[in-house]
């Protein structure tokens, strides 16, 4: 007499088994696939961040080199002003020149640095950004593993089940 019923059982064990692992590598695979996208999106922000900062850098130092020519400009207008109105020869005159001097050098300067820190400011937040993606995508890795190794549990689970129900060793459609 054959025990068909242990048959059965063995084959949807199999078979359940079989479906479990193959849900478990595709989360895997769908896991390691967003892992990717993290990283590709970390690496892109982390250069669209550099590469808007070099701008801005750029920018900045274009900018300082041309205020500081119209700088000049003025205070060379201011100087002739005042010789043409005979105050060179009081201290007044000086005075005010290099008071205009200062005060545009100053300006110019706090412009500067003021794009410069706003650079810094986005190249820091790019790396922080890409860092928490990167973060991501660890993430995502691990979840990965995991799935994998849920997959392999499966399969051992699987592996042990069939062994139960057949007896342990052999075919479970044996005589009785």
């Amino acid at each position: 007499m054959y025990n068909t019923g242990m048959g059965f059982t063995t084959a949807a064990t199999i078979l359940t088994t079989a479906a479990s692992v193959a849900g478990k590598a595709m989360e895997a695979s769908a896991e390691r696939k967003q892992a990717r996208e993290y990283n590709a999106a970390a690496e892109e922000r982390r250069r669209l961040a550099e590469n808007q900062a070099d701008s801005i850098t750029r920018t900045a130092m274009e900018n300082q080199r041309r205020e500081q020519r119209n700088a000049r400009s003025q205070v060379a207008t201011a100087r002739a002003d005042a010789a043409a109105s005979n105050l060179m020869s009081g201290g007044t005159a000086s005075v005010r020149e290099t008071d205009l001097a200062t005060r545009l050098e100053d300006d110019i300067n706090n412009r500067t640095d003021a794009a410069l820190q706003e650079a810094n400011t986005l190249r820091s937040q790019g790396a922080y950004d890409a860092h928490d993606l990167q973060m991501h995508a660890r993430q995502a890795r691990l979840r990965s593993h995991g799935a994998w190794m849920g997959a392999a549990g499966g399969i051992f689970r699987g592996l042990s089940s069939v062994a139960e129900h057949s007896g342990g060793s052999g075919n479970s459609a044996r005589p009785a």
